[in-house]
């Protein structure tokens, strides 16, 4: 199925191209479904509120992530791992920076439109952390999840101001980010469940 038949990908790419003009917080799902020419009740079926069109959005990155498996080396530290595969996701954003610079600017004007994706954004950050070889399981997985949806955000806000053309301020952030909440996810007990053979100490 190609974008264009998918009402579910039309609507978030038309959410993407509306919001760096309106911004989130004016953004209406009407607007949304007539710009993806997707009948009112469909988009009500799929996006029945703003923070579930927030976390559909997320969802889209995730799923063009999942799209190219990671390629980590032996010696990748977990913080290696986290690292590439965050930038990764922040490649994809790349085109949508604008749209993302809204959202991150409206969302403490409209906090409850945000509230509500919380879950959504744990269990992506979840899944981040599966696949560089982290337990996102109970009992210290949530505690991971948020201290890595913390580490998210604030690479984000960095991220959307990053004009340098290769990234730099926002690869020193996300590096930044990491490292300071690197003690408290060893004090929860050791992170790397699938330890490279050859890791340098200091892997997450």
């Amino acid at each position: 199925m190609t974008e264009s038949e998918d009402p579910t990908a039309s609507l978030v790419t038309a959410a993407f191209d509306l919001i760096p003009g309106q911004g989130w917080a004016a953004l209406s799902l009407s607007d949304v479904a007539e710009k993806a020419d997707v009948p009112q009740d469909e988009m009500r079926r799929i996006f029945p509120c703003k923070s579930s069109l927030l976390a559909g959005m997320a969802a889209w990155v995730e799923a063009r992530a999942q799209e190219t498996p990671p390629a980590f080396e032996d010696e990748d530290t977990v913080r290696d791992r986290l690292f590439e595969l965050m930038m990764e996701r922040l490649d994809i954003l790349a085109d949508r920076r604008p749209a993302v610079a809204a959202i991150l600017r409206d969302l403490p004007r409209a906090p409850l439109s945000a509230l509500p994706a919380v879950p959504s954004l744990l269990r992506h950050v979840g899944g981040i952390l599966e696949e560089a070889g982290v337990s996102s399981a109970p009992p210290a997985g949530p505690f991971r999840c948020k201290g890595l949806a913390g580490v998210w955000l604030a690479t984000l806000a960095v991220w959307v101001d990053d004009d340098s053309p290769d990234s730099a301020r926002t690869m020193a952030a996300l590096d930044r980010n990491l490292r300071r909440v690197e003690p408290f996810a060893q004090m929860l007990s050791p992170m790397a469940q699938r330890p490279a053979p050859s890791a340098e100490p200091g892997g997450f």
